[in-house]
């Protein structure tokens, strides 16, 4: 036990005083300071310096992230090639939980391998005396701790694509109320980023900012497919991108998603529900059906054995 709190208290002092040494290496520094002063160029407000700013900061904005930018260098020598893609897109469909970056991320996933890799080997210590035994427990503490962040990452990728297929509906239901309205599909995506309010409207919001900046319509739509990776999303941007090129209504064509993906999602309730005996079954046998052979047949087990011993 003693081994493992002073490993665990050495790795969180060296993250702090690798963060605390070392400058912090996040390109979007330049662009929030630049927004801080855009902020306060105001006739009666005056700019904070540099120092002041940065001390403003929260405790993880002006340590723990750079500790974990340091410590993701080495994750990043040590990952294969594409690795850093791979994380980087998996980030994005999880909604940038908590505004991390990948280096952070590779940091996480450091820090979670050597913190369990050192709990298996504390508890190979306890449970096991030979050496076969106490490699496999390490091993398993150590493969836990890579996994066990991505599948959290997975988790939030689910949870979020749940959100969007849910609300996906409504959302093109406004977009066909706006269209028909007489407004343009920009303006009807605007309409839906104000009125909508979770990740569908976050993506829309995305799409529109990289309109905005230049990319076409098409292009912002098939990137934010790709974010999503829905396939009713999918299909939505390609019913987009069909009627924008052979001049069809869009507001047609949306009505036509929407009653498609109510469709689909109609019967993907009735399959989930059709798999519910079965999910059922296991659970009914191993752990319903005992108790109730035990209180059912226990009164009566007991008396046939009274019956056996006075015989």
């Amino acid at each position: 036990m003693l081994l493992a709190i002073a490993l665990l208290i050495f790795v969180g002092t060296m993250a702090l005083v690798i963060g605390l040494a070392s400058p912090s290496q996040d390109r979007n520094q330049l662009n929030m300071r630049i927004s801080n002063i855009a902020r306060t160029m105001d006739d009666d407000t005056t700019m904070k310096s540099l120092p002041d700013s940065e001390l403003d900061e929260s405790f993880g904005q002006r340590v723990v992230r750079p500790a974990l930018r340091q410590l993701a260098s080495v994750a990043v020598k040590l990952s294969p090639s594409g690795a850093s893609d791979a994380t980087r897109l998996l980030l994005i469909r999880a909604g940038n939980p908590g505004k991390i970056g990948v280096m952070e991320f590779m940091g996480i996933k450091l820090i979670s391998f050597v913190v369990l890799a050192a709990g298996g080997f504390y508890i190979s210590t306890i449970i096991a005396n030979d050496m076969l035994t106490r490699v496999v427990v390490i091993l398993f503490g150590a493969v836990a701790g890579l996994t066990l962040p991505d599948s959290a990452m997975q988790q939030m990728v689910g949870a979020r694509q749940y959100q969007i297929r849910k609300k996906l509906p409504d959302t093109i239901d406004l977009l066909i109320v706006s269209v028909e309205a007489g407004l343009g599909f920009d303006a009807a995506m605007a309409k839906v980023v104000e009125k909508v309010k979770g990740p569908i409207s976050e993506e829309f919001g995305k799409a529109l900012d990289e309109m905005r900046v230049g990319k076409t319509r098409a292009r912002a739509l098939k990137d934010m497919a790709i974010r999503i990776e829905i396939a009713e999303v999918t299909s939505f941007v390609a019913a987009i991108y069909q009627s924008e090129q052979l001049g069809v209504s869009i507001a047609s064509v949306l009505r036509v998603q929407s009653e498609s993906i109510r469709i689909a999602r109609t019967q993907q309730i009735r399959e989930a529900a059709a798999k519910l005996p079965v999910k059922m079954l296991f659970p009914l046998i191993f752990c319903i059906f005992p108790a109730i052979f035990t209180v059912l047949l226990g009164p009566g087990i007991i008396s046939i054995m009274k019956a056996f011993r006075t015989m």
